[in-house]
């Protein structure tokens, strides 16, 4: 697929999770379209930033103007066995190697990618690009609107862990639940093994996802 004027954005969701996959996104928009002028009441930018309710209709938005939206998944067995570092590296690089063929490809964050072969030269890392680059920010709400419907519906089968608000961050509520219940199979162990070697929280504090 050839598509040289696309400048195609990347952003992951689900970084720091104690549970839960990784998941990123990558979106490109017609050229000289600006999704910013066509909705200008609705805030696209980072994705945290955003309400549950404006990521949804964002996300719509995304999906019908778009030229391109893809998709990518690295499972907790993968970020245990080869850890985090790795899969940031290896998500981003497996879309990227996606067939459109674009003319610049930007990465929300420092990073230093190697397996991309020819279209190395047309890939940046830039860090907060998701305030700068409106593709990039349109793939950080894709990819947190997928990673929470994830956890979502994981919260249907592991209701105690609160993952329908906390997305399986290390919220104090979770990290409680951890002690009492134990691990799920879709913990990160190592992630797990870290945050409870710490103090436990004082109660009351509850950092959620979006603040993480």
């Amino acid at each position: 697929m050839n598509a040289p004027l696309l400048t195609c954005g990347l952003d992951e969701a689900g970084r720091g999770a104690l549970a839960g996959v990784l998941v990123a996104a990558m979106v490109a928009f017609p050229p000289n379209f600006r999704l910013t002028e066509k909705f200008p009441d609705l805030p696209f930018r980072d994705s945290k930033k955003l309400t549950p309710k404006q990521r949804a209709e964002a996300v719509r938005y995304i999906y019908e103007w778009a030229a391109f939206v893809d998709v990518e998944v690295i499972s907790v067995a993968d970020i245990d066995a080869n850890g985090i570092g790795w899969a940031n590296r290896s998500i981003f690089e497996a879309l990227i190697w996606r067939p459109l063929e674009a003319a610049h490809y930007v990465v929300d964050g420092n990073l230093k990618l190697t397996n991309l072969g020819r279209k190395a030269p047309r890939v940046r890392c830039v860090v907060r690009a998701d305030e700068q680059f409106e593709a990039v920010a349109a793939a950080s709400i894709v990819a947190k609107v997928k990673r929470d419907q994830i956890m979502a519906d994981l919260h249907e089968h592991y209701p105690h862990y609160g993952w329908d608000h906390n997305r399986g961050y290390g919220t104090a509520a979770h990290l409680a639940a951890l002690r009492e219940h134990g691990l799920s199979p879709h913990h990160r162990r190592t992630f797990v093994a870290t945050a409870l070697s710490k103090p436990p929280r004082l109660p009351g504090f509850e950092a959620d996802e979006d603040t993480a």
